[in-house]
């Protein structure tokens, strides 16, 4: 599920927790705040500049390139990057609740929320279709132990009269959904695999790293476990994967199934 602060934009901060008016200053070379020198001036609105851009880059919820934070934000000055890449993560989590997650070494990052999952019902319902469609996949994903093959997932999904080339009654285009939206925003990850003995490369879906961040495994498991009436442990290797190798005695005898 998205989080909470997803359902709007902030704006961004410009005070960066600099002191209120209403403190009486002090004299110069006494012990307190100094005056703001040109520089930390200058590196002040570098960091307001960069936490706008990041804001303002990551609307449509896709990866942000490096490259665009410093030619938006730093007017191509990538050198000073590294200088203020620390306050202006720490502005994002102090003041808007948000975590600036790094991909592909440093060329591209994230922004995902730190907030509590928000519930579906407080969504509206454009969104609230697109994330049932979403945790459907990412919860049949997680249950086949992590990645299931394309062709796999579309059956999966015909068995509840979901077609890639069918326009959906709720979830409206449902190939591009899964095809393009998800895998945009790093909710999915589509990659090719050789399968050994067959003429042609498979394409695997697995969790992308949005997905990683922002939902529960283990509200998923316990999810789909209430649905089919069973408890989590008899799903060893996603019990294990949310609970570690900790057991509980007071649950039913373990089964040794797997999702189907």
């Amino acid at each position: 599920m998205p989080r909470r602060n997803e359902l709007s934009q902030p704006t961004p901060s410009t005070s960066r927790g600099r002191p209120s008016q209403q403190q009486t200053p002090q004299p110069f070379g006494s012990q307190g705040t100094q005056p703001a020198t040109p520089v930390d001036s200058e590196l002040d609105q570098l960091v307001i500049n960069m936490v706008r851009t990041v804001l303002n880059l990551s609307v449509n919820k896709h990866p942000i390139k490096k490259s665009d934070l410093v030619k938006n934000a730093l007017g191509g000055n990538g050198r000073i990057f590294a200088k203020i890449i620390g306050p202006v993560v720490a502005e994002l989590s102090d003041v808007y609740g948000y975590k600036l997650v790094e991909m592909e070494h440093n060329k591209t990052y994230l922004l995902v929320s730190n907030l509590p999952c928000a519930s579906i019902l407080e969504l509206n319902e454009d969104y609230r279709r697109k994330y049932t469609l979403l945790y459907m996949v990412l919860g049949y994903i997680f249950m086949k132990n992590g990645s299931v093959p394309e062709q796999g997932l579309w059956d999966f999904l015909a068995k509840l009269n979901i077609k890639e080339e069918e326009h959906h009654v709720y979830f409206g285009n449902v190939g591009k959904l899964i095809t393009e939206t998800f895998l945009k925003q790093a909710y999915l990850v589509r990659v090719k695999q050789v399968v050994e003995g067959m003429n042609d490369d498979r394409f695997y879906y697995s969790w992308g790293l949005r997905a990683e961040q922002e939902l529960s495994k283990k509200d998923i498991l316990e999810s789909i476990c209430k649905l089919l009436g069973k408890p989590s442990i008899c799903y060893v290797t996603q019990y294990t994967a949310v609970y570690g190798d900790r057991m509980n005695t007071d649950d039913e005898p373990m089964e040794t199934s797997q999702a189907q």
